[in-house]
This record gives C-alpha cells, structure tokens and sequence, in this order.
C-alpha cells in the first residue's frame, strides 16, 4: 500500500497539462502462448520512418504491452521471446490521439533458431481505450479530398460538425463557432479575445486532424463545442519535399446569387503557392522541418454607384520544427509556425455597424486596412523515467495581432454617419482597432502504468494577456431628411493595457482494465481563473471549476472488433478576454447620446441615452464559470479489416452562461450568472443538444477510404451562445440578447444552428492507373426562422416577435464536391512525384437561400407598439456559392 500511495504522490508531482492536447497516439496488446495464457516479459520493438530510432516495451505479468507517446504514422512491430518463434507485423498504424491496438497474439513455440514469421494480424479500427466523440483524418485521406486550403474548414467533413451561414465559421454539437478551441502540435492558437479565429495552416504541412465533439477524459482542454487538434508534419532520416501551388478565379466559376443588399461582385483570383523540406540533420538524432505557403486573394467590390475598388488579401503562412533525439529515453521538440496576413479591404469592417447599407454617399466607410495573424512557438520534452512512468512538459507563446484603420485621409479625419431609414452611409471610417494579444502556457504531465492501472495527472499554468485600443466613433440620424433634429452619437471605446485572464488547472485519471473485456475511465479536472483588470488589481474570480469524467468501454467478441461505451462528463470553457475588456478596465466607454440638432456641426449639449464604463466593476461574488453536462452511449463493430460502422447517442445541455444585462436598481450594466445574484430577475440561460449518430467507415484500405455519417439531432434553448447568431456578431460574454428581460419573451425555442438531418459522405478510390478521385457530399434539412422586432433598450436589440424557430425554416440544401488527382510519375519516371489535380466546389449548386432578414421592426414607440417595418424583412440575405473550379500542382520528392 505504501508504494502505491508514494507512486500516486511521484505522480501528482510530475504531473502535466490540464489544457495539453496530444500530439502523438499509442500502441498495445496481448501476447499469449498457443493455449491461451499470457506470455510475461516478451519484448516489443516498433520502429518507423516517424520514429527516432526504435521503441521497447515487454509484456507484463498479464500479457499486455503498451507503447505510449508515439508520433503518428505508420509502424513495423517486431515481437521476441526466448523459446517462441519470433514475430514480425508490418505497417502498423499509429493514429493522433488514439491507442492502437493488435488485439490478442499467440506465439507458437519454437526452442530451434528460426527465422521470424511475418503475422497476418487482423487490421483492427476500434480503439478500446477511449469514449471521446469525433473522428481523425489523415493526411493521406486529406489529400485527396476536395477541402478548403485551411485545415480548420476540414472538420465541417466530420459528424456534429456544420457550416454556419450566420458568420461564425463551423459549428459543433449545437455550439457556435466561438465556442470552438484550435490546437497546433499541442499550443492553443485559439484568438484570445473574441475566441473566433485561430492560426490558418495549408493542409499540406498537417499530418493529422482530430476532432473531439464530446466524451473526452479528463486530461483534455474542454470548450463549450469541441476541440480541433492538428499536428504538423515532422523530418525523418530520408530527405523529404514538397512544391505545390493552386489557383481560381472567377473564370472557372458559375455566377453567384446575391442578398437584397450585397454589394456587386467584379474579378476575383486565389493563387497560393507554397514549398516543404524536411529531413535529417543528424541521422536518428536531429530533424528538421521548413515549410512557406505565401497566398495572395484579389477580388473586385463594387460599392454602390461609386465604381469597382480591389480587395487584396497576402499572408505569410510559414511552419518549422526541429526534432531531437537528446538521449536514448529523452526527445525534445521545437515548433514555431504562424500567419501574418495584411489586406486592403473593401466593406464593412469587423466592428462597424450590423448589416449592410442601401447606399453610400461616399466610398472611404467601406476602406479599410487591416494587419492580423501571429507567430507561435513552442519546446516540448519527452522522458522516459522508466518502461512504466512517462514525463512530458513543454512551454508554449502564441502571439496575434489585430489592427484595423480607415484606408482614405477622409476616412481617418470624418466620423460616420448612418441615415437610419435610408440607410445611406456617408464620411468616414467607424473607427480603428490596434489590439494585442498573447498566450503563454508551462504544463507538466506525467503518465505511469502501474499493474492494471494507467494513471495520468497534470498541471499547467496559462496566462492569457490584451493590450487594446479599439474605437468605434458613428452618428446615426433617425430621419430621411437633413434639417430633422433626430440626432445621435454612438461611442466604443477600449483602451487597457495589462488585461490578463490567468488559469491554473490540476487533472488526475485513471484507467483500470477491470478485465480483457471491461475498462472504466475516471477522472477528475480542476481549474481556477483569475481576471485581472487594466488597473493591475484581481477584477474577478471564478472558482472550484470541478470537472469530473467517467466513461466504460466494452469490448465483446474478438478483442478489437466490438465496443459498447458510454460517458459522463461536465465540461468547462475558459472565459475570453472580452468580458474583462469591457468591465475590467477603466479605459472602456460605451456612450449614446441624443441631439436636437447635427452633432458633426456642434458637438456639444447631448443628453445621455445610455453609458457603460469610466470604472472597474465591483467583483461578483459567486460567479460560476460557464459549463455544460453530456451523457453519451455507443457501439461499434468492426467488419472485415477495413470497415468500422457505430451508432451513438449524445445528450448535452448547458449548466450555467456568464452574460451582462442592465440592471435597474443599480442604474448600470452589469455581468453575472442569469438567474442568479444580481441578474436573478432574468431567466436561467438554457441550451439542449440531443443527438443520434450512426456511422461507417473505412481505415488501412490503401485504394479506398469512406467516412459517411448521419446525425439526427435537435439544438433548443433561449441562449444561442457565445456569438450572436441574431445580430450575427461576436461578443462573448456581453450578448445583446439578456440586456433587457423583454428581450427575453418568446426566445425558448430552436436554436438558429438547428438541423434536424444531416447526411455526408467522403471518400476517395485511387485507380490502378494513377487518377485518385475524391469526394465530399452532404445533405441537410433547413434552420429555423424567427420573426424579430426592436427592443426598447436600443436598435441593436432585439425582440421575439413570436416564439423562437416558429416562423419556418430554410430550404434543405446538399453540396457536393469533386476531386481528381493524376500521379504523373508514370511519365516522368523520375524520383519527383507531380500530381495534377483538378477540385469542383458545388456541383450542380442550387444556391438556395440559407439566410434570411428576420427583423419585421426597426424601432419601438412609447407605447411599446412596433413601428418603422423593415422593408427587407423575409429577403434573402445569404445564398450557397456556385460552382467553381480550382486547378492545382503537388510535386513531392
């Protein structure tokens, strides 16, 4: 008992991130002898062109082995043992974030030296140790799918997992898009203020993608959606390279619906080219990996009847690494990689006013420049204390940059000015946006199998950092006429410097083979957050984040064919820093003033509408961190080597949100739990997400791969979360949806992501004669629709005219995508690889609508009657893109 307990505290002491992700996969299985019984101290030797060297592992007094932290790929598994006639299984694969299993192996006796057999072991799918939600791609299946260039667009191919058309990208589970975390060779490159964008990386330097939807241990980062986990490509002891490059234009594309108010579209052209090198420095010692993709987007806007001006889009995606062998049981991993993108843009920019006008006096509102991306590093060590205790640790700084400022001299000098029923635009840009922000992360972690237990514990201490300075500067005239005295100012200001949200979190878990058929998965994760204001002082605390996760998987028949397997878990998302932009620093402003008179003339003698800022807010006592609970049971079969089908069930609903709200017996905004405290007079925010799965799958086939899916799900609830699918903005934590309890009336319902059916299919056969040919279909029934007036509280809220997702919905839409890819080295003959590819985006597209104007009303009277209708209400706003075609060149060598 004393060695367990000292083993449990070596543990704890060693242990790692609470927020890591893995960038690796695992490997086991049983080594019997010919009747039956288990084989002890058998040596297992994997070795790979994705491993330094080899790997050792012996068999326990049970038969088992298991090889931990294993880089991604594919694996030559060699089994000895002294009187048994030695065994060899060739390209076994190694998938991220899963454990590989090579089931139950008997070894027939042989006291003679003989040569080594190589085994037909039965390919098996199914990984055994693990109850998470989601799927992996590899880049050999990527490859030849018609995707997107951005690895994040990729998931959308997955299960839960669907393309908004309300402007916040994909979203999973019923979740919004900023409720999504992005992982990179294990740093999170999620945007730390807005939690809306993340580092944009080709698929061409990723070797894997995993998806996590749900389910997940207790070792892993949780959001309020899923995780996105992508590991880069690493060097090996061949000299490996790339060149590719890829182009569209409107040429090859059909012509594109457009929404009442969308501006003229003119030329356009995407041409990205890009190259990769990597291999030894130092043969099974020291790697390297070098990769550059410039991308350069040109599109003509027009602007009303002002003429065509160019939107011009160049970033710098880069990616590097360095791989170390730094003793025969320590590896040590440098990872940099990063975006910066500048553009010249023509439009609305990502803080001027919702919509779109219907007219515009002048050009310079709709030009802007903007600088955003970052560069990423991270050091990663591995060690080996032993065959059964593993340590990792690593450290870890992301840096984005966000600036945004009017292109034009008027743009810069003028203030813009909204006519609010013509909505004509006039003057100059809304404002400017010069934020940074940075997250730095230190985790240990360490894992220890110990008999029929593997424990894993860990600590990581993250520190999310802002410095602001964001300006939105407007004048709205209420009136179709010049000389009216309906006048007023619209002020935002951010300006802080040292904002800071600082996470320390603590996990333990174990997983205890109970017996070769039964497995329980418990575990339990802890995180605190500490605010800290502009002003330097603790703004806010939200405490005793208590996490637990327990999860069975078992596994009847063949070892490695079948699995039932269910879940619980509760799963925490770390506030942004947004909430602390507006009320953790004294340098924020939100002011309405109204005038009898045109404010651009004399500014003075305003009377004050509404006002936030000038101060940090009191802390609030209690604050609960916003959460959901899942429960999930499954099954999955395995059929044949290669095809995998399951069923699954998720039931997932929301425990607590963080929101602001006006409170009138304070006289100010103020943030807090809905339903509780200081905003008990709204109601609890509420979300549900019900969801059957069923799936079937290919793995290991070498010319045929097919993922298809069906959900059949239902997404309901009066909070849509962390982006406002309404207004369709992001501000998380500080919606406008619970700024007024009116705002509130009729908003139970179906939420905007709501899809009831949802079909897909991708695959892709590669021929005998060198054409690949890749495809991604889906087919989904239509959203809800709402019908919205204006609230009393200002004309960016809204009210629910009728209850939520009641006034129909969308069309149901289906997309499907082509791929066709030539190797051409059967003609050229040579050691370099071209492939000719040729990507159809939307076959046959029907652009049917998929978003529509929901507000009936722009404006309240005194008597609380709707008024102003909106004479757009019912339009279509948004259509699905038509066809396109993108020609592209790999060459690989």
């Amino acid at each position: 008992m004393t060695r367990i307990v000292t083993l449990l505290a070596l543990v704890v002491l060693a242990a790692s991130s609470a927020e890591a992700q893995d960038t690796n996969g695992n490997l086991q299985g049983r080594i019997l002898d010919a009747e039956g019984m288990p084989l002890v101290a058998a040596e297992i030797t994997v070795s790979g062109p994705g491993l330094q060297g080899e790997r050792v592992a012996t068999t326990g007094a049970d038969g088992y082995f298991f090889l931990l932290a294993l880089p991604v790929g594919r694996y030559t598994v060699e089994i000895r043992l002294l009187s048994y006639q030695a065994v060899d299984i060739p390209d076994v694969s190694v998938r991220l974030g899963r454990t590989t299993t090579i089931g139950e192996l008997r070894l027939e006796e042989q006291p003679l030296e003989v040569e080594q057999v190589v085994a037909e072991v039965e390919r098996t799918l199914i990984d055994p140790t693990s109850t998470a939600s989601g799927a992996n791609l590899d880049y050999e299946l990527i490859e030849d799918l018609p995707t997107e260039r951005n690895y994040q667009t990729i998931s959308s191919l997955l299960p839960h997992a669907n393309e908004s058309f309300l402007g916040d990208g994909i979203n999973f589970a019923g979740a919004t898009g900023s409720e999504i975390k992005h992982f990179i060779d294990g740093v999170d490159v999620t945007e730390p203020l807005l939690g809306m964008s993340s580092t944009v990386l080709p698929y061409n330097f990723v070797q894997a993608i995993e998806v996590k939807v749900g389910g997940y241990e207790a070792e892993y980062e949780s959001s309020l959606g899923g995780i996105v986990n992508v590991v880069t490509q690493s060097g090996g002891n061949e000299f490996r390279g790339q060149l590719f490059g890829y182009f569209a234009n409107n040429n090859f594309a059909g012509t594109e619906r457009k929404g009442a108010l969308d501006p003229a579209q003119g030329d356009f052209s995407h041409f990205d080219i890009g190259a990769s090198l990597r291999g030894p420095i130092v043969r099974d010692k020291l790697w390297y990996v070098a990769a550059y993709n410039p991308t350069f987007v040109r599109e003509q806007v027009g602007v009303f009847d002002l003429g065509f001006y160019d939107d011009e889009t160049t970033r710098h995606i880069f990616a590097g690494k360095l791989t170390w062998k730094a003793g025969s049981k320590t590896d040590v991993v440098f990872t940099t990689f990063g975006d910066p993108t500048t553009r010249q843009a023509v439009g609305v920019g990502a803080h001027g006013p919702k919509g779109t006008p219907a007219g515009m006096e002048n050009v310079d509102p709709w030009l802007y420049d903007v600088k955003t991306g970052g560069v990423n590093f991270m050091l990663d060590g591995t060690h080996f204390a032993s065959d059964k205790l593993l340590l990792e640790a690593s450290l870890s700084r992301t840096n984005t940059r966000w600036k945004d400022q009017a292109a034009t001299e008027r743009g810069r000098s003028e203030v813009m000015t909204i006519g609010f029923l013509t909505g004509e635009w006039s003057g100059g840009y809304t404002g400017h946006i010069d934020n940074s922000a940075a997250r730095t992360t230190l985790y240990l972690r360490s894992t220890l199998t110990l008999g029929n237990h593997m424990l894993k514990a860990g600590f990581q201490y993250q520190d999310n950092s802002l410095s602001s300075d964001f300006l939105v500067d407007e004048v709205w005239h209420l009136s179709d006429t010049p000389t009216d005295t309906a006048w007023f100012t619209f002020r935002q200001r951010w300006i802080g410097e040292g904002i800071h949200n600082r996470v320390p979190s603590l996990y333990l878990q174990d997983a205890w083979q109970v017996s070769r058929r039964l497995r329980i998965n418990a575990g339990l994760r802890w995180n605190n957050q500490y605010l800290i204001g502009s002003d330097g002082s603790m703004a806010q605390r939200v405490t005793n984040q208590f996490q637990p996760r327990l999860g069975f998987i078992l596994t009847p028949g063949r070892p490695g064919t079948q699995r039932i397997y269910g879940s619980f878990g509760r799963f925490y998302q770390d506030l942004s820093l947004n909430l602390s932009n507006v009320y953790h620093n004294d340098g924020f402003e939100w002011l309405i003033l109204s005038f009898d008179h045109d404010p651009r003339i004399d500014p003075s003698g305003g009377d004050t509408l509404d006002y936030i800022g000038g101060q940090i807010l009191p802390e609030v006592e209690g604050l609960q961190g916003q959460h959901y609970d899942e429960f999930t049971l499954g099954y999955d079969r395995q059929l044949g080597e290669y095809v995998m089908v399951g069923a699954r069930g998720i039931y997932r609903t929301l425990r607590q949100s963080i929101e602001d709200s006006f409170v009138e017996g304070e006289g100010q905004y103020m943030y807090g739990n809905p339903g509780r405290g200081a905003l008990g007079f709204l109601p609890v925010a509420k979300r549900e997400y019900t969801a059957l799965e069923l799936t079937a799958q290919t793995y290991g086939n070498r010319r045929l791969n097919v993922l298809a899916s069906y959900v059949l799900s239902r997404s309901s609830g009066n909070y849509s979360g962390l982006w406002d699918s309404g207004l369709r903005a992001g501000f998380p934590n500080a919606l406008f949806l619970f700024d007024d309890p009116q705002m509130l009336v009729n908003a139970q319902g179906l939420m905007p992501n709501d899809r009831t059916h949802v079909l897909k299919l991708v695959g892709s056969y590669r021929m005998p004669f060198g054409l690949t040919a890749g495809t991604s279909f889906m087919w989904s029934s239509g959203t809800p629709l709402s019908e919205l007036g204006s609230a009393r509280a200002g004309w960016y809220q809204q009210i629910f005219l009728q209850p939520r997702g009641t006034v129909g919905r969308t069309s149901s839409i289906w997309d499907l995508n082509l791929r066709f890819v030539y190797d051409a080295s059967r003609l050229t003959r040579t050691s370099w690889s071209p492939r000719l590819i040729l990507d159809i985006f939307h076959i046959g597209s029907p652009r049917e609508a998929v978003d529509f104007e929901q507000q009936h009303f722009l404006s309240q009277d005194d008597q609380g009657n709707q008024t102003d209708p909106n004479p757009l209400f019912g339009e279509p706003i948004r259509f699905q893109p038509p066809m396109t075609f993108r020609l592209g060149l790999e060459v690989n060598f």
